[in-house]
């Protein structure tokens, strides 16, 4: 009898250590920013590399207001996002966060939120690619008709410049 439930518990713990009942474990705040500061993207630098990269390149028109992470009832994940302010020279803006990464700690993951588009994907292609993205941003904020144009035409852009 004994060694019935001693075997039942082994092979219980076997599971458990092989990851088969391992559930995606939810981070913690402060655990959820570390992870994404501390993801590396594809140009071969972490996130807080590269935002303090492009706030000394851009002093004039970007700056980090904050990273925070929020859990949504009933997802496996956090939500961590990145506020900046983005302005062209001379305007007055508020914090803008939209620029957001999926995390999980059960095997730790960082993930952008949008893949394909945005500056989330500019961040995570590494500096340059950031800092045209920014430089893109600044430019269509000051001409809201080139702004409405691209939103209209950018599903049709076979030479995406991003």
């Amino acid at each position: 009898m004994l060694r019935t439930a001693l075997a039942a518990a082994l092979s219980a713990g076997a599971l458990c250590a092989s990851g088969a009942g391992a559930q995606p474990a939810l981070p913690s705040v402060a655990e959820a920013v570390r992870l994404v500061r501390e993801h590396r993207t594809n140009g071969y630098v972490t996130v807080a590399q590269t935002l303090a990269y492009a706030a000394r390149e851009r002093p004039d028109s970007f700056r980090l207001a904050e990273i925070r992470a929020e859990h949504r009832p009933g997802e496996g994940f956090a939500r961590v996002r990145v506020c900046y302010w983005l302005r062209p020279p001379g305007t007055p803006v508020l914090p803008s966060c939209g620029i957001g990464f999926v995390v999980t700690t059960n095997p730790p993951h960082v993930e952008p939120e949008e893949r394909f588009a945005g500056l989330g994907r500019d961040l995570q292609d590494g500096r340059q690619a950031f800092l045209r993205g920014l430089d893109r941003e600044v430019a269509l904020r000051t001409d809201p008709g080139t702004r409405t144009l691209r939103a209209v035409l950018d599903p049709y852009d076979l030479y995406d410049d991003r």
